[in-house]
């Protein structure tokens, strides 16, 4: 009995051996496990960082690629920063014509940051590279939706005389856009009854069609618009250089305003006359082209009667928060989509506020550890 109770004793004291054994090296592992984890946390941490402190600096950048053409992976940029690691920088790969690329390409660019740190006899490494594509202020102008937009309400329009010119289609241009759109089928059903309105085409209900946006592109603008007030006589833009115009108040144009190219904003309460060459003061929609976009805040200004032609698209608002408001278009206004004149629009924008805007497309993350 002596005997089998020390066998039986010594075998349970061997296997708590072995468990404690078993249990030691697993925790070490273990330990070791969390350790790498922290290591490799830190220097992705570290490389993302660096990529921040990247990007920010491209945004200041007033030039738009000073920075990008400046440190490339020759010539590394290394941000000072307060960071546990011991290497960290960060570099730009130009993914296009950064440089030569016009207003309507999106610059795509690849920043690439990399940290490593020493522990022991390891370095731990991490590459993060992240591609960013620009996003230029022109982002904000409202893409033209029709030729005329309506994303308020309203309780008539009228469209006696000859007031049929109201076309979305441009033979130069890729896409057509129908001549009228509105935000509910309430709106078209009431348009598609109006005997006196010929389109080109049927209208549309887009019922993502809203006025705030606009709104918001409209304060960007108008601390740095060009005010066109009493007795204006510079010319409205050209097609080199379109101009963002804030219309204000009671303006009498010149024959240097016969047309004009960019953004015009008519402002709540602002009335408009055109002097002819002979003298003859005329109303602003007597004789008058825009090429581009022409924004009415306020949708009781809608006055179309005359033989204004709007080369681009009409986005009709409602700053008063009214519900009951009439459009008139009475007599031989024309306006035609153009997408040139959505261009001319967003390069107005762009030479108005130099901004550098990046959204973030994809990122990828690798990790080394060298003994």
């Amino acid at each position: 009995m002596g005997r089998s109770m020390l066998i039986i004793c010594s075998a349970a004291l061997i296997s708590l051996g072995i468990i404690g054994i078993s249990t030691s090296k697993t925790g070490s592992l273990l330990s070791q496990s969390n350790v790498n984890y922290a290591y490799e946390t830190t220097v992705k941490n570290a490389a993302h960082t660096g990529i921040q402190i990247a990007m920010q600096q491209i945004s200041e950048d007033e030039d738009n690629t000073v920075w990008i053409k400046t440190y490339d992976e020759s010539n590394p940029f290394k941000p000072n920063v307060d960071n546990p690691v011991d290497s960290l920088y960060t570099y730009a790969e130009c993914l296009n014509d950064c440089e030569n690329n016009d207003y309507f390409d999106t610059d795509t660019v690849r920043i690439v940051g990399k940290a490593s740190i020493l522990h022991g006899t390891k370095i731990t490494s991490a590459e993060v590279s992240s591609v960013y594509k620009m996003r230029k202020f022109a982002s904000l102008v409202p893409k033209f939706g029709g030729a005329l937009q309506l994303p308020t309400g309203y309780k008539t329009l009228n469209a006696d005389g000859s007031a049929h010119e109201i076309n979305g289609k441009a033979d130069h241009c890729e896409e057509n856009r129908p001549p009228i759109a509105v935000g509910s089928d309430e709106i078209k059903q009431d348009l598609d009854n109006n005997e006196d309105l010929v389109l080109d085409g049927e209208v549309a209900v887009d019922e993502s069609l809203d006025y705030e946006p606009t709104d918001d592109l409209i304060k960007r603008l108008e601390d740095q618009a060009t005010i066109v007030n009493s007795d204006y006589s510079d010319p409205l833009g050209t097609p080199e250089s379109p101009g963002v115009f804030f219309v204000e108040g009671n303006v009498r144009l010149t024959g240097q305003q016969s047309e004009g190219y960019g953004i015009m904003v008519i402002r709540n309460s602002a009335d408009m006359d055109y002097v002819d060459e002979e003298g003859n003061t005329l109303e602003i929609r007597g004789n008058f082209e825009f090429n581009g976009l022409v924004i009415f805040e306020n949708a009781e200004l809608f006055d179309g009667r005359g033989t204004p032609t709007i080369n681009g698209s009409v986005l009709v608002g409602d700053t008063e928060g009214e519900q009951d408001i009439e459009i008139d278009i009475g007599g031989n206004i024309e306006i035609n989509y153009d997408c040139d004149g959505e261009q001319y629009a967003r390069v107005a924008a762009n030479n108005l506020v130099n901004q550098n805007k990046y959204n973030r497309m994809v990122s990828y993350e690798g990790i080394s550890i060298d003994q």
